[in-house]
């Protein structure tokens, strides 16, 4: 059976890897926001070509919002381990 100290230091690794996707994910966000961009002004007036650009926009869109939510469970895992420490 894991000791409380092991569980405490099982969810900071867990932190820690998230602090790195969180990162990664932002990183990926800008760079789908970058080739959004270039794509719309290759494809504009392009009905196909503009929808792709909607795609690459509201992907970019989901990957800032796992950022965010990787950052919400940062703070949750701190809660976590402070109810679990007392």
């Amino acid at each position: 059976m894991a000791s409380i100290q092991d569980i405490a230091n099982a969810a900071y690794r867990i932190k820690e890897s998230t602090t790195v996707v969180e990162h990664r994910a932002v990183a990926c966000a800008d760079s789908l926001r970058t080739h959004s961009a270039r794509l719309a002004g290759s494809v504009k007036g392009s009905r196909t070509g503009e929808g792709a650009v909607q795609q690459v926009n509201q992907a970019e869109r989901a990957v800032r919002e796992s950022a965010v939510r990787l950052s919400a469970l940062r703070s949750e895992i701190d809660q976590f381990v402070q109810d679990l420490t007392k």
